[in-house]
Formats: structure tokens, sequence, C-alpha cells
């Protein structure tokens, strides 16, 4: 089965080909400095938890990203939404960004073990067989996604996010 990690290396990062898709491991979005939007889950299909990422530029500073309704807000530069937070609702956002990019990928937890012993589960994300599908229809984009098991099913989550 497809590993397209050697392949996004060999692009730097570009979006590759695979049987007659256009493949991503990020996504870029034109945004104007001020934008706002919302992000959807629409479906997960994995043994491992499933997160969409949303990230504006380290520099300048003044980048920022809120995340949430006035009762919960999150200020930051980048955030893994995990599909437990996504689920039933529909997020809002709005950020700055000076560089006019708001950056996507997809994400998930991994657990292992070592004998009977569990070890602390982590956050992989670009790794082995993780790609995305990006589906444009107007100011919605929906990002079908392959998280780390080396398969092309790109169902492991599926989501949108419309910019307002």
């Amino acid at each position: 089965m497809p590993s397209f990690e050697q392949a996004f290396n060999n692009s730097r990062g570009m979006s590759i080909n695979y049987n007659g898709l256009e493949l991503h491991s990020i996504d870029r979005i034109s945004v104007t400095t001020k934008f706002s939007g919302t992000i959807k889950l629409i479906s997960t299909n994995s043994e491992w938890l499933q997160a969409a990422c949303l990230r504006v530029s380290d520099k300048p500073q003044s980048n920022k990203l809120k995340i949430g309704d006035n009762l919960n807000i999150q200020v930051g530069k980048k955030f893994a939404l995990w599909e437990d937070y996504l689920e039933n609702d529909i997020i809002r956002f709005e950020g700055t960004s000076k560089d006019g990019q708001l950056i996507v990928y997809n994400a998930w937890r991994e657990e292992h073990s070592w004998g009977d012993e569990k070890l602390n589960p982590f956050t992989n994300f670009w790794q082995n067989g993780a790609a995305m599908i990006v589906e444009i229809n107007g100011n919605t984009r929906r990002y079908r996604c392959n998280d780390g098991h080396p398969d092309d099913n790109f169902d492991d989550i599926v989501f949108e996010i419309t910019i307002d």
C-alpha cells in the first residue's frame, strides 16, 4: 500500500499526483489580512483519534487565530481540532494573517504499547500514508484525508472549511 511521505519530501511539500488524484500534505488558503470562517466535521473512519489543524504563520507576531464561541474562545497561532471537539457542531474561527495564508492539514493521535505496557499517545502528521484530497466549491473546501496508515481510502477524517 502507498506511503506518500517520500513523494511529498521529493516535491518539497508541493502537491503530488497519485492514480490521477492531486494530493496535498498541507493546503494554503488565501485569506485577507482579517478573515473568518467555519469548520465542520463530516466523518471519521480510523482506529486513531483524528484532528483538523489550522495554523497561521509565526511571523509577524500579530498573526493569530481565535477559535470558538463567546463562552469559550481560544487564541493562538495553531490548533489541532480533535474529532470529539468538532463532533455535532460547526465551529467558528477568525484570524489575522499578514502573509494572507491560512494553513490546513490533518493529524492523528497514535497509541502504541511495549509488551503489556501502554506508551503515552502522541500526535502525528505528515508521516507515512498521510495525504489530503482538497475539493473546492466556491468558498468551501472539503478535505478528504488519509492518516499515517499506508492506504489510499482518504476517509480517516473528512471535514469542510468555509471562509466568509
